[in-house]
């Protein structure tokens, strides 16, 4: 069985990759779609083979790059081979925690047509509320109502990070309110700044313009984005210091009142970006910001947009 998975809400999307496994025997094998190492012949070649320790396969790639951009007709025809003769074994999960799957492709079209397509995009506001309190219900948290009304505004309605907001939570003994939800719970514009960044640093272009196109939909402006950027910019300039000057993680979240979340999230980016790297983006930005407030040939979308592209393509950012 083959199978197409996609949409904005990777929490689902887990899911459901869990029950598929959960329902299948076989050994597993995982793939990432997008490093130079993957191929259509190394994911065929995993779903053909045959396993000494079990009778099926569960092949998982993430983020394939045949259903994103155009490959050429030898690999098209491997993959029409496979689709006329699947093996009956293995199941094979094609899926994209960014939605940035494209429709019109020719391969796109071949797979989707023989394979169970699953959409998995946010709920509306209404049903994402009854989700939220069910949630809550479900992990007997007691929080009160207007810890709940913040929660809903900080989660916007990604039950993604409702889930790890409510792994937060679950630690904290009494009784919730909206002044321990500020404290402890992310929000959706620091994930989506982390994410941006480093998509930037890893000059995935395709996962940058779809981060920065939902931000935009999610703000007022362009210029709200740029501001959100360069927030998390400086703080995660604030963590690389003071990690610098040999403090702990204990005594930069207590001390410095850090949701360990974000501190884990930080710490992760600054695996890829230097210190000085952070102040040369910020520069950037701020030059940007200024461009948007001074010169109006551009829509600030659009000139947005051009520089994430362009920050992509020339990986100034780069860690290595």
């Amino acid at each position: 069985m083959i199978y197409v998975i996609e949409g904005q809400e990777e929490f689902f999307i887990r899911e459901k990759i869990d029950k598929i496994i959960s329902e299948n025997e076989g050994e597993i094998t995982r793939f990432d779609g997008g490093d130079k190492n993957f191929s259509i012949d190394v994911m065929l070649e995993a779903c053909n083979g045959n396993s000494l320790f079990s009778s099926g396969s569960i092949v998982l790639v993430n983020e394939p790059y045949f259903l994103i951009k155009k490959i050429s007709d030898e690999e098209s025809d491997l993959l029409q081979k496979y689709i006329n003769n699947p093996v009956y074994e293995c199941q094979l999960i094609l899926y994209t925690y960014t939605n940035n799957f494209n429709s019109r492709l020719k391969a796109y079209k071949m797979v989707s047509h023989n394979a169970e397509n699953i959409k998995l995009d946010c709920l509306d506001n209404k049903n994402f509320n009854n989700y939220l309190r069910s949630r809550v219900s479900e992990e007997s948290l007691h929080i009160s109502s207007d810890g709940i009304n913040l929660l809903n505004i900080i989660c916007k309605r990604s039950a993604t990070l409702l889930n790890k907001n409510l792994e937060v939570l679950k630690l904290y003994p009494e009784t919730i309110n909206s002044q321990v939800i500020s404290k402890l719970c992310s929000r959706s514009d620091e994930n989506e700044s982390f994410d941006l960044i480093n998509a930037l640093t890893d000059k995935d272009l395709s996962k940058a313009i779809y981060l920065e196109r939902k931000m935009l939909s999610d703000n007022d402006s362009a210029l709200s984005v740029i501001a959100l950027l360069a927030g998390q910019l400086r703080f995660l300039y604030q963590i690389a210091y003071l990690n610098s000057q040999g403090m702990s993680k204990r005594q930069i979240t207590s001390e410095y009142n850090i949701n360990e979340y974000r501190y884990d999230k930080a710490l992760n980016t600054l695996n890829k970006l230097k210190m000085k790297q952070i102040i040369s983006l910020l520069k950037d930005l701020s030059d940007l910001d200024i461009a948007a407030k001074s010169d109006y040939s551009l829509k600030d979308n659009e000139r947005f947009e051009l520089f994430i592209i362009r920050m992509c393509r020339k990986g100034a950012y780069a860690g290595n």
